[in-house]
């Protein structure tokens, strides 16, 4: 058997080798290959072409949210700043405000501080003058009466 399954392998591998040359010679093989070629560059290029769409809508769509996005921003630092300048305005004026009253204080403890000054040389001078008088008070002691108590 051994010797038979030889035989019959040899003889289906000549087989084999007759009907791809056979294959080979109905069908050239260059043409085919030249075939596969063409559908596979023609491939790559569709494929680019939709790639190249996608990467051109991908730009035009990031580029729109950049500016988009730069606008908020730029309309949000704005109205930050314009709060940040009203608020210093505001304390500027409040600052003005305290400044001036402190200013009118300032002047008015100093009058008063003058007068003072002005009222004890004023007041040393009338008192060295006046003379005090004494008067000599009695003292007046009353006696209570007293009770007997019950026993």
């Amino acid at each position: 058997m051994n010797q038979k399954a030889k035989k019959s392998f040899l003889s289906n591998m000549n087989s084999l080798k007759k009907d791809i040359n056979q294959f080979v010679k109905e069908h050239n093989i260059k043409e085919v290959q030249a075939t596969v070629k063409k559908m596979v560059l023609q491939a790559e290029k569709d494929l680019k072409k939709y790639v190249d769409k996608d990467i051109s809508v991908l730009k035009r769509k990031f580029a729109q949210e950049k500016r988009q996005i730069e606008k908020l921003l730029q309309k949000t630092i704005d109205a930050e700043v314009k709060r940040a300048k009203n608020f210093l305005e505001k304390q500027k004026k409040e600052i003005t405000k305290l400044q001036k009253t402190l200013d009118k204080l300032g002047e008015a403890a100093k009058k008063a501080t003058k007068k003072k000054v002005s009222k004890k040389k004023v007041s040393k001078k009338k008192a060295t003058k006046k003379v005090t008088k004494k008067k000599a008070s009695k003292k007046v002691v009353k006696k209570k009466a007293t009770s007997k108590k019950k026993v």
